[in-house]
């Protein structure tokens, strides 16, 4: 049986595509198909999880360069220039983990790329401007706010070899069972990781924003 269903690579080639045309909710879809793919693979041995670990690395890739396509258009040079710079930096650990096979390379080099985009994609999106007009303080807040909650979460990946909820089931310690515990896992550790960052720092700034978006007019 094949570590990885054929259909599955199917739907990761497919659904990037919708970047092109949505690219907020297509990249969003992309990222929720790469979570789910686990669920449908065949892992058994140490070997099966290198398979599978370089064909998601590779699937990664793929669905990347339809947002760097999307990140080229952006008007804002900063975001443009940090968003190619952070695809490049996460690039060479990939391309060093294929090399090695030494899954704590991708907790050295954090995939703080595609977080960065949505986060983008979103601040476009609430201000209807295709432009930030950040000021430094708020570049460095919003890039720490990042990259911190992600070197958490490749933590637990890469260098514990499983997911927080693994060790920490928030769904079990609420009496939860079952799909209902295990959507309450993604849920709570989901929005603590990557949520309440972004809601933080919509809070912090908006008003900022908001003013510097009106000046931008």
């Amino acid at each position: 049986m094949s570590v990885v269903p054929w259909y599955i690579t199917i739907v990761r080639l497919l659904v990037p595509a919708s970047i092109l045309r949505w690219s907020l909710w297509g990249l969003l879809a992309s990222t929720v198909v790469d979570m789910y793919d686990w669920k449908f693979v065949h892992v058994v041995t140490d070997q099966d999880m290198m398979v599978y670990q370089s064909w998601d690395k590779a699937m990664d890739l793929y669905y990347w360069l339809f947002v760097l396509w999307i990140v080229w258009l952006w008007k804002d040079s900063w975001a443009r220039k940090v968003a190619v710079g952070l695809f490049s930096y996460r690039l060479v650990g990939m391309v060093l983990y294929w090399l090695t096979q030494w899954r704590f390379l991708l907790f050295i080099f954090p995939n703080v790329f595609e977080n960065f985009v949505i986060w983008c994609l979103v601040l476009f999106l609430l201000t209807k401007k295709e432009k930030l007009f950040l000021t430094h303080l708020q570049k460095i807040t919003m890039l720490i706010l990042l990259i911190i909650p992600k070197l958490i979460h490749e933590y637990f990946q890469h260098f514990l070899t499983r997911q927080p909820w693994e060790l920490y089931d928030v769904g079990n310690w609420m009496g939860l069972e079952g799909i209902v515990q295990e959507y309450v896992n993604y849920f709570a550790w989901g929005g603590l990781l990557y949520i309440v960052p972004l809601a933080g720092f919509l809070l912090l700034y908006g008003k900022n924003i908001t003013k510097q978006n009106e000046k931008g007019n």
